[in-house]
């Protein structure tokens, strides 16, 4: 096989039955195709696919020919080559076909070519019309936006009508509005990427666009401008809980136009900086983050392409849990369960109904459903150590905690692949815990001691908790 032949097997693999008929009858059309050999040969060449054997050329050409013809490696390579081109076009048709704006713009192109007077008049007339993009939330409508009023500039002849009022200003404002928000964007992948990894990386031109914004709010009643600026400054500025409130705003008021893909990318941000904040151990945003979630469910813009995220969904039961809402839990857990992935849909469930029971101090059938947890997961398998530790701390099975702390460290010693930052927040709760099972009733230099440290140590896994049962044997 040539490496055309490969290519257009890797293209027709992956089209769907609807595009291979669409594509068919491309390929069947005078158009482009009209010809009847090599419509036999894309058929071969499909039912081959379908059937997942590895492709031979001979057998291709036998299936194509009827057996009539002798094998031609010339022509089957002419065949291939000519196919490819043909499923090619294909491929941009379909695009071009959900890319109204940029039809539209081939449209104008054309006319400017053609220039038929009649239909150039009416475009003026009808230019808002014509120019009017269908999202508003999508930066390439301010890409097309320009690229529109730019065809229109050369359509009009504005070029040799100097004493007429021209589009010029409209041609470069949707420009500037499209790089801003270009730029804001890609600033904002830097920040959050920074997050995981130790890349650097230098974008041009970003810090002015950044202090011009910071100066100058005309480009922030933009919608989309403002979005991505103040989705930035939450990454950077993360102190300062203004930025969070003005993003917060927008996207609640403009929540009805985003649409279901829209609503996830913009409430994303608001919930990522939430988890964030309650991280660094702000309980305020307890409730923040709940009620963004709570708002964005019922509009379905916690779904990505439909689906929940087993951690979100995890770390949102815990959210609601923190703040006193079991009954809101049980019904989340029981109502959203099966938009879960299929494969990790038990495991959240019953870590999460495990979660809840024991926040209702109901340790029975807390134990019940993490003996159901599977722990292929090194996630699921620490947080699950993590509850049966708290469990066993309540119960006063002291025997068991011992044992558990051991099987923590060892288990952590044992995981090398894990982040420094979580080997040393569960270190830390084994640690803490075995201290506080130790403690003397009425030393209070030790008590002090341990609070102290534990509020100097920056990562502590379950810090609420442990903060918690400090207080309780304080009060003891």
């Amino acid at each position: 096989m040539t490496e055309r032949s490969n290519k257009l097997v890797s293209l027709l693999a992956s089209l769907d039955k609807s595009q291979i008929r669409a594509c068919r009858k491309l390929v069947q059309s005078p158009w482009f195709g009209g010809n009847d050999a090599l419509l036999a040969f894309f058929d071969a060449l499909v039912r081959s696919i379908a059937k997942g054997k590895a492709i031979d050329k001979q057998v291709i050409w036998k299936a194509a020919t009827d057996g009539k013809k002798a094998f031609n490696d010339v022509r089957f390579r002419k065949f291939s080559s000519d196919l490819f081109k043909l499923v090619r076009e294909f491929l941009v048709q379909e695009s071009l076909a959900e890319e109204p704006r940029l039809r539209r713009y081939l449209y104008l192109a054309a006319l400017e070519k053609q220039h038929p007077d009649k239909l150039v008049r009416g475009i003026e007339r009808n230019w808002e019309r014509l120019s009017k993009t269908d999202d508003g939330f999508d930066a390439n409508s301010f890409l097309y936006e320009h690229l529109l009023e730019k065809r229109k500039y050369f359509l009009l002849n504005y070029h040799h009508r100097p004493y007429d009022r021209s589009n010029v200003e409209a041609v470069s404002a949707s420009l500037d509005a499209y790089f801003i928000i270009m730029k804001l964007e890609s600033a904002v992948r830097v920040q959050s990427r920074m997050q995981t990894e130790q890349h650097q990386y230098d974008l041009k031109l970003t810090g002015h666009v950044i202090d011009y914004l910071d100066q100058d709010a005309t480009y922030l009643a933009e919608p989309l401008v403002a979005l991505h600026y103040y989705m930035y400054k939450m990454l950077v500025a993360e102190e300062d809980h203004s930025y969070y409130h003005h993003y917060k705003d927008i996207i609640q008021k403009l929540a009805d136009d985003f649409g279901g893909d829209r609503g996830y990318e913009f409430f994303q941000p608001a919930l990522n900086y939430s988890r964030r904040q309650i991280n660094r151990g702000n309980q305020d945003f307890l409730r923040e983050y709940l009620d963004v979630y709570r708002f964005a469910l019922p509009r379905g813009y916690v779904f990505d392409d439909g689906v929940l995220d087993p951690l979100q969904f995890r770390n949102t039961v815990l959210t609601a849990l923190r703040v006193g809402e079991y009954e809101w839990a049980e019904g989340y857990i029981r109502n959203y369960q099966d938009r879960l992935p299929e494969k990790q849909r038990q495991n959240a469930v019953n870590f999460s109904s495990a979660t809840l029971y024991f926040y209702q101090q109901d340790y029975a059938k807390a134990l019940g459903f993490l003996r159901d947890v599977e722990y292929e997961n090194i996630t699921y398998n620490l947080n699950a150590k993590t509850m049966l530790l708290a469990i066993y701390y309540e119960t006063d099975e002291i025997d068991a905690l011992e044992s558990l702390f051991d099987s923590i460290s060892t288990y952590l010693h044992r995981h090398k692949e894990l982040p420094t930052t979580a080997t040393e927040a569960y270190g830390n709760l084994v640690a803490f815990t075995r201290r506080l099972t130790r403690m003397i009733p009425g030393n209070e230099d030790a008590l002090d001691a341990l609070k102290r440290d534990l509020t100097e140590r920056k990562y502590v896994a379950s810090r609420p908790w442990l903060e918690e049962k400090i207080g309780q044997f304080t009060a003891n």
